[in-house]
């Protein structure tokens, strides 16, 4: 129980990041076959529909369970058939940079079309463990442009246009996310042998890259010229340097056995609509990858995204503008809330004026007591030079103990000594008067000068000398 409740959340929070619906589509003889994947259940949607790109009657009904309003929002991947695909294995110089990357593929790939290099699209992706070797697919401009213009009569306006050969790839050998490490232990080579219709595509493959590749359609049932045209492209992979697998893998319509004596075939690969696939193509690649794979660039480029951009921007400026709305009246709030702090404060010093100040008229608090402080401190100097006499008469009248009584006849205070003449009941109390005074600590060296009887006999006239500070 504890554990789900800590995953069931986390699950649910990374499906959040995830689209709804992914939408993956593949182009069979002028028709679209459409699926459907949730990325964030990891479950197909629907099964693969077929809709056609010529519709002969307008009110042939819609296979889609999706309103048309709806559909030029949802993430589309296109695949790109093969079949109609010139591809070759490449290696770029160091030298050259990304944004002539297109450029040098281009000049590269020139010669093997059978048409002008200015009516391509290219697209490329580089491998993993050799940034230097790339594979690159080119088609004509002219079938992408008639094409997207029947795929956005059905409503749909795909965000990318991928190569086949990634989907027939990642279909006989989709990622796990327990494989090896491939710096440490590269995966061995791969074959692929795919037949669908006609239409027969074999790759060599390692851990998700092409190194090379060869497809094309056959209208006639005639599994002898497949064959031989099967074997042709395999010895063009040993022509242009590549080591062949001993095992290929072969889709249930793929190449017989029996007509391939020196290749051994195994059946392989995920049947059903492709979709997990396309995804799983797509969350592997950065954006800069995924970009580079697509055929959809320049004036092609999907328009959705910049119009998503452009949204975002209005969004943000008008998150802009009310965070500086909020920000101007939080601030117009704490300057009142200041305001009225001060004027408190004023008040308060007015009224302290008045009282420290009284028979003055208040016109400036501050400077009128910062003016009487100043003439209030001239005078503490003024009285503080010399002998402090009253701290002196204060220790003469109030450190004798209780029960000790005398009479201050006369005190004379210079600068560092004073004399103090006295009458009291007895010697004994001289003496305690004597201890009294220097018990005060600031008056030292304590000397009786006299001391005798007095006129009457009955009481003791002293006189004492001693420093104070």
């Amino acid at each position: 129980m504890a554990s789900r409740f800590l995953t069931d959340p986390l699950l649910r929070l990374k499906r959040s990041f995830y689209p709804e619906r992914f939408l993956t589509g593949r182009i069979r003889n002028g028709d679209l076959f459409l699926s459907a994947f949730s990325p964030g259940r990891n479950l197909p949607l629907w099964p693969e529909q077929r809709i056609s790109l010529f519709p002969s009657a307008p009110d042939q009904p819609d296979p889609i369970p999706i309103p048309r309003e709806e559909r030029i929002r949802l993430p589309f991947l296109l695949f790109w058939p093969f079949e109609r695909t010139v591809s070759a294995s490449l290696r770029l110089p160091a030298s050259v940079t990304q944004a002539e990357k297109e450029a040098a593929i281009g000049a590269m790939i020139e010669l093997q079309l059978p048409w002008p290099i200015e009516d391509t699209l290219l697209a490329w992706k580089a491998d993993p463990m050799d940034p230097a070797s790339h594979h690159a697919w080119a088609i004509l401009k002219k079938d992408m442009e008639g094409a997207l213009e029947r795929i956005r009569a059905t409503g749909f306006i795909p965000r990318w246009v991928l190569p086949e050969s990634l989907c027939v790839l990642e279909r006989f050998l989709p990622r796990t996310s327990g494989r090896r490490a491939r710096l440490l232990a590269p995966s061995p080579l791969s074959g692929i042998i795919d037949s669908d219709g006609g239409r027969t595509l074999c790759l060599l493959g390692r851990d998700g890259h092409i190194l090379g590749e060869g497809a094309f359609l056959q209208t006639q049932n005639d599994p002898e010229a497949r064959e031989k045209r099967v074997v042709d492209i395999l010895l063009s992979f040993l022509s242009e340097g590549h080591s062949l697998p001993e095992t290929y893998l072969r889709s249930p319509e793929g190449s017989p056995a029996s007509l391939l004596p020196t290749v051994s075939l195994t059946a392989g690969g995920e049947e059903g609509p492709p979709a997990r696939s396309a995804w799983a193509i797509l969350s592997s690649s950065s954006r800069e990858d995924s970009t580079a794979l697509s055929f959809l660039k320049g004036t092609l480029a999907w328009q959705g995204e910049r119009q998503e951009q452009k949204a975002g921007v209005r969004v943000l400026a008008f998150l802009t503008f009310l965070l500086i709305v909020t920000l101007i009246m939080d601030a117009s709030v704490h300057l009142s809330r200041v305001d009225h702090r001060l004027g408190e404060a004023r008040a308060a010093l007015d009224l302290a004026a008045t009282r420290a100040l009284p028979g003055h008229r208040i016109v400036e608090p501050v400077a009128q007591l910062t003016q009487e402080l100043g003439s209030l401190d001239r005078e503490k100097a003024l009285l503080s030079q010399g002998p402090d006499i009253i701290r002196i008469m204060r220790d003469l009248t109030t450190s004798p103990p209780q029960g000790i009584h005398y009479e201050l006849i006369s005190l004379n205070v210079t600068r560092r000594f004073f004399t103090v003449s006295g009458k009291t009941d007895s010697f004994r109390s001289v003496d305690t008067l004597i201890k009294a005074f220097s018990a005060t600590g600031h008056m030292r060296d304590l000397v009786i000068q006299s001391a005798g009887l007095d006129i009457d006999r009955k009481t003791v006239t002293f006189r004492v000398r001693g420093r104070h500070d």
